[in-house]
């Protein structure tokens, strides 16, 4: 089976990984997802599972070549693609992601000798990663590539994201893994993404990178709306308008308010940070994004404060406006709520009972709650 070109197989198929399959088998390609939980592998291949992420519960009843297992070596055998997508969560310190599940992953690998295989990692990882320590674990396999492969989706909205992607990233292997790859992509999506095709060690910077201008950018548009905030007759949204008007600037990410949060914006702008004192460049402008970050909720603490009210209250506190899934991971605006119980005040959460949830299972009873649907 493994020289069929349409048969792909994937690694951990949680939130990014069972997205990625869907999408795959969507457009022609037999998937075969790699989990160890039972319960959850059950759930997919009965097309029970449930799940919160937009489309995917769609997808799953649609899907006709997409199975699970919880065996490793019939995923092995499954094809000669072997995307690796288990969860790198934020680290401790200067190790900025938890590599451990993703190790132990390729070092599995490394024990079954792999022999014509191509690894592709889809996870976010340090930079340095790969030539490290993923290169050193595979060492006993034969004639096997590995590339990195990250996605630029966001939570909540993963599907479309890899549907529609401005960019798609390959770190490739070799050249006929990134001439793979790039094939695959341009008949999965669906509008023209540029192909940048890169050296792994490149793309691992690329991947950071791009979220870290993004951050900058959001910092940058929250610091002008600040100095409007505090000028007598000046106006953010005429001056930002202005600004991004310009097409060297561009007004993606330039409308002020609350800053940037979620589980990739924050840790990938400290994790360039760390990499960068690692090869001794002074990263500047990461801890001033950061840092930007923070002020600009302290100002806005500082400018609800000073409307005195009884009660303050919160909508839609998840990482960002809109966002369908109970994700609430740096919210800025449960950052300013917390700051404005600090500062003794009474507040409000109102919202949907997923992200109500969450936020009581973080927060207790620093809030009042208030739910907005009974789901």
């Amino acid at each position: 089976m493994a020289s069929n070109d349409k048969n792909v197989t994937i690694i951990g198929i949680g939130r990014l990984g069972i997205c990625t399959g869907l999408v795959w088998e969507s457009k022609g390609y037999n998937v075969l997802g790699v989990d160890i939980v039972h319960p959850y592998v059950e759930a997919i291949n009965n097309k029970t599972f449930d799940s919160k992420e937009p489309k995917v519960t769609e997808y799953l009843k649609a899907s006709k070549n997409l199975r699970a297992t919880t065996s490793i070596d019939e995923g092995i055998n499954h094809s000669d693609l072997l995307f690796v997508l288990v969860d790198t969560p934020t680290g401790v310190g200067e190790k900025s992601y938890d590599h451990s599940k993703l190790s132990r992953v390729i070092s599995s690998l490394n024990d079954r000798k792999l022999v014509n295989k191509h690894v592709i990692i889809g996870c976010t990882v340090l930079p340095g990663y790969i030539a490290n320590t993923a290169r050193f674990l595979l060492r006993d396999c034969t004639n096997t590539t590995l590339s990195y492969n990250p996605e630029f989706i966001a939570q909540g909205d993963i599907i479309n994201g890899f549907l529609k992607p401005d960019i798609v990233l390959i770190g490739q292997g070799n050249k006929e893994v990134g001439d793979r790859l790039e094939d695959m992509y341009l008949k999965v999506c669906e509008n023209s993404p540029r192909i940048c095709r890169m050296s792994p060690e490149s793309a691992e910077i690329t991947k950071l990178s791009i979220n870290c201008f993004i951050t900058t950018k959001i910092a940058f548009c929250n610091t002008i709306g600040d100095i409007a905030d505090h000028t007598p007759n000046a106006n953010k949204y005429d001056i930002l308008n202005a600004v991004g008007g310009d097409s060297r600037v561009g007004l993606k990410c330039l409308k002020p308010g609350y800053g940037f949060g979620g589980p990739c914006f924050p840790r990938d702008n400290r994790a360039l940070g760390n990499y960068a004192r690692s090869v001794n460049i002074n990263p500047l402008l990461p801890e001033a994004t950061d840092q930007s970050n923070k002020l600009h909720a302290q100002l806005m603490i500082n400018d609800y404060l000073k409307q005195n009210l009884d009660k303050y209250v919160f909508e839609d506190v998840a990482y960002k406006e809109g966002c369908q899934v109970p994700i609430i991971e740096e919210s800025q605006k449960l950052e300013v709520a917390r700051g404005l119980v600090r500062a003794g005040k009474k507040v409000l959460i109102r919202d949907r009972q997923i992200i109500i949830k969450e936020v009581i299972l973080e927060f207790g009873n620093q809030f009042e709650y208030e739910i907005t649907d009974a789901r």
